[in-house]
C-alpha cells in the first residue's frame, strides 16, 4: 500500500531551487518545440494493416510483425533530427555557462546584482568556479540520451546531475582533498568496511593519483585507533594485501567525533604477532 506520508509529499507544495528552475525553463524550449513523438513502424503482412490481438499477446508487445528494413530506415531518419535537437540543448547550456562567467567577474567586482543572471534568478549565489555546463550535458546525455527523448522532458534530477557533473570537472584538475562520510556513503548505517566493496578500488586509485582522502564520520572514539580499525576493516585488509607503500597511505586519514580525532593511515607493527600491519595512528594536536 502506498503510506499517507508518500501519498502527503505529493500533494504539498516543495520549496523549489529557482536556479534549476530556470535551465529547466530554458531546455523545455527545445523538448516542446522540436522532439516530435516517433512515427509508426509496425508494417503487417495481413491484409487489415493491424497485428492480431493473439500475436501481441503472445509476444507481449505490438512489435512482433516489424519490418527490420523500415526499422534501420526510420532510425537512419531520426538520426540527424537527434543530432540537432543534441545542438539546441549544446547551446543552451553554453549560453547559460557564459552567464555564470559573466556572474562570477560581477561578484569579483563587488556588484553580483549588475549580472543578467542576477536579474533573471535574484536568488543565484556565488559560483567559486567556473562551470562547464556543456561538456557536463554531453556526458548526461550519453548516459540517459536527454536529446534522444520523445515524451519525457529534461527533469529536475537531469539538470542537478549536469550541474554535480561540471562542478566536478571543474574541480577536477586542481582537487587535492577528498573526503567521504562513512555511515550510509561509504558502507551501511552501523556495519564496517567489508574487503568486497566496489568503491575501494576507487579509493585506492585517488590515492594513487595523488589525492588525499579522508573519511569524515560522527562515530567518536577519543583517541581509539583501534576502534576506527574495526569499523574499516575490510579496507585496511585490502591495503595490507595490496602492500601499499607508506608514501601512498599516508595519504588516508580518519576524521572521527564529529572532526574532533584525527588519524592517519600507515604501516605499525601488530601489538600481539609483532608484524607490519597496515592501521591507524592517532595524530595528537600540538
Amino acid at each position: 500500500m502506498t503510506s499517507s506520508y508518500r501519498i502527503n509529499y505529493q500533494l504539498r507544495a516543495h520549496k523549489r531551487d529557482p536556479l534549476i528552475e530556470f535551465i529547466k525553463g530554458l531546455l523545455l524550449t527545445p523538448f516542446i518545440l522540436h522532439a516530435k513523438p516517433r512515427k509508426p513502424v509496425l508494417t503487417s503482412p495481413q491484409a487489415s494493416g493491424h497485428e492480431s490481438i493473439d500475436n501481441i499477446l503472445a509476444t507481449g508487445s505490438g512489435t512482433g510483425n516489424v519490418n527490420n528494413d523500415d526499422r534501420n530506415d526510420y532510425q537512419e531518419e531520426e538520426k540527424p533530427m537527434v543530432d540537432a535537437n543534441l545542438q539546441r540543448y549544446l547551446e543552451i547550456m553554453k549560453s547559460v555557462e557564459v552567464m555564470v562567467e559573466e556572474h562570477r567577474r560581477k561578484a569579483l567586482k563587488g556588484v553580483p546584482e549588475h549580472s543578467r543572471l542576477h536579474r533573471i534568478v535574484p536568488s543565484v549565489a556565488s559560483f567559486f568556479t567556473p562551470l562547464p555546463l556543456e561538456a557536463a550535458f554531453l556526458v548526461a546525455n550519453a548516459k540517459h540520451s536527454i536529446a534522444a527523448r520523445r515524451f519525457v522532458p529534461p527533469s529536475f534530477n537531469d539538470i542537478r546531475r549536469i550541474l554535480n557533473t561540471a562542478q566536478v570537472m571543474a574541480i577536477a584538475p586542481t582537487l587535492s582533498l577528498i573526503t567521504f562520510d562513512g555511515d550510509m556513503t561509504l558502507y551501511d548505517d552501523g556495519t564496517s568496511f567489508t574487503e568486497n566493496s566496489p568503491l575501494i578500488p576507487l579509493l585506492i586509485a585517488l590515492m594513487r593519483a595523488g589525492r588525499q582522502v579522508a573519511i569524515v564520520t560522527a562515530a567518536g572514539y577519543p583517541g581509539d585507533a583501534g576502534k576506527y580499525e574495526e569499523r574499516l576493516m575490510g579496507l585496511l585488509r585490502v591495503f595490507d594485501q595490496q602492500k601499499l607503500s607508506e608514501k601512498l597511505l599516508e595519504r588516508f586519514y580518519v576524521l572521527g567525533g564529529e572532526c574532533n580525532y584525527l588519524f592517519r593511515c600507515g604501516w605499525k607493527k601488530c601489538e600481539t604477532t609483532g608484524e607490519s600491519v597496515v592501521g591507524l595512528t592517532y595524530i595528537h594536536p600540538e
